[in-house]
C-alpha cells in the first residue's frame, strides 16, 4: 500500500493525530483539526486507603482537601514516575479528541533530552495504555525552539535553554538537528520547594503550593527591585495545622532562591564550556533563547546574560512553545516519516 493511500485511509478511519506536552506541572494536548483541547495540571487525586485514583487534572486540583485523599504528581523531573497514574491522567484527555474513528490516535509526545531508555519506555507505555495506537517521542528543546519561532534550519548554531518545572534542558540546534544537549533535573519546582523550606524553618508554616509559586513569580531572579518589600502568604501552622498568614520579606525569598538559581546558571555555563570552539562562537553570536516557566520569571534573562556575557531573549509564548512546536512537527509527520518506526 502506498504511503499516500495509507495516509488517506487513516484520515478517514482514525481519530486525529495528537501532540502532547506532558510536563511535570502541566499537560497540554493538541489534536489535529481541533487545536489545543487540554491544558491542565499534571496531578491526580488518590485515595490514601485504597490507592484508587478518583480525579485527575483540573478537577483534582480543585477538589476538597481531606486526610483520606492525596494529590499526587505522576511525573518527577520531567519524566514519568508512576505509569498507572500517568495513564489515568492521560486517558480522559485523549478521549476528548475522539470522533468515533475505527483506529486509535497516534501521539507525538515530548521528552527531556536526558530521559533514559527506561523513562522513555514508561512514557510510551503510559501513552499507549491511555489510548494511543502509536507513540513517537520528540526532544522537548527542539519542539520548544520550533514553537518559539526560532529558525531551526539555520546553518548557524543556536542555543535554547528550557527551564521547565522539573528539568532545565539545554540544547544547541543546527540545520534542524540537536548537535549538543545537556540537562539538569533542577528547575522551577525546586524554586518553589526552596520557598516552602524557608517558610517552614523560619516561620513554622507549611505554605500552600500556590502561595509558594506566587512568591517565586514575584521575586524570581531579581537582585535589587522590591527586595525590601514584604509579602503576605498563607499556609498551615506546623504545630496546630490551622490556617496562618505570615509576612515574608523579598530579600528572604531571594536568599532562598539563590542556591537553586546558581545551580541552573552553572549548568548553562558548563554546557557552553563543553561546546566545540566553532559551535561556541556561533552560539555567542546568535545568543541564547529562553523558554519554559523559567523564562517568565522576573530577572531570569538578565541573570543568565550577566553570568554568560551572551545576549539572552525569551522565545515567543514560552509557556506554550513545546506544544506549539510539537503541533508543527505533527503537521509534517507524514513527510518526515515520523511514524515509520513506531
Amino acid at each position: 500500500m502506498s504511503s499516500l493511500l495509507h495516509s488517506c485511509l487513516r484520515k478517514a478511519l482514525a481519530d486525529p493525530d495528537i501532540a502532547l506536552d506532558l510536563g511535570t506541572a502541566n499537560t497540554r494536548l493538541y489534536a489535529r483539526g481541533q487545536g489545543i483541547i487540554a491544558e491542565e495540571p499534571s496531578i491526580v487525586r488518590m485515595s490514601t486507603d485504597t490507592g484508587r485514583i478518583e480525579e485527575v487534572g483540573v478537577s483534582a486540583a480543585f477538589s476538597i482537601k481531606d486526610k483520606q485523599h492525596a494529590l499526587v504528581s505522576p511525573l518527577r523531573a520531567g519524566v514519568v514516575a508512576d505509569v498507572k497514574a500517568t495513564t489515568a491522567l492521560l486517558t480522559p484527555l485523549l478521549r476528548r479528541s475522539r470522533r468515533m474513528g475505527i483506529l486509535k490516535p497516534r501521539v507525538l509526545v515530548c521528552a527531556p533530552t536526558d530521559a533514559c531508555e527506561e523513562e522513555r519506555a514508561a512514557l510510551i507505555e503510559a501513552t499507549r495504555s491511555a489510548g494511543a495506537s502509536a507513540v513517537a517521542i520528540a526532544p522537548e528543546p527542539l519542539a520548544a525552539a520550533i514553537g518559539g519561532g526560532m529558525d531551526v534550519a539555520s546553518p548557524h548554531a543556536q542555543m535554547i535553554v528550557d527551564i521547565g518545572d522539573g528539568v532545565t534542558d539545554i540544547a544547541v540546534i543546527r540545520l534542524g538537528s540537536l548537535v549538543a544537549t545537556d540537562a539538569v533535573r533542577l528547575a522551577c519546582s525546586d524554586l518553589t520547594h526552596a520557598v516552602c523550606d524557608l517558610a517552614a524553618t523560619r516561620y513554622d508554616v507549611k505554605l500552600y503550593q500556590n502561595e509558594a509559586e506566587r512568591l517565586v513569580r514575584k521575586i524570581g531572579a531579581t537582585r535589587q527591585q522590591n527586595l525590601s518589600a514584604s509579602y503576605i502568604a498563607a499556609g498551615d501552622d506546623s504545630r496546630t495545622g490551622t490556617l496562618r498568614r505570615v509576612n515574608i520579606y523579598g530579600h528572604e525569598i531571594a536568599a532562598a532562591l539563590n542556591p537553586v538559581l546558581k545551580d541552573i546558571i552553572a549548568a548553562v555555563g558548563a554546557a557552553l564550556r563543553n561546546l566545540p570552539p566553532e559551535i561556541a562562537c556561533e552560539v555567542i553570536e546568535s545568543g541564547i533563547r529562553l523558554t519554559g516557566g523559567g523564562a517568565c520569571l522576573p530577572g531570569m534573562t538578565a541573570l543568565i546574560a550577566d553570568e554568560t556575557n551572551i545576549t539572552v531573549k525569551p522565545v515567543r509564548e514560552p509557556m506554550r512553545a513545546v506544544i506549539n512546536g510539537a503541533r508543527q512537527m505533527l503537521a509534517v509527520g507524514e513527510v518526515t516519516n515520523l511514524w515509520l518506526h513506531v
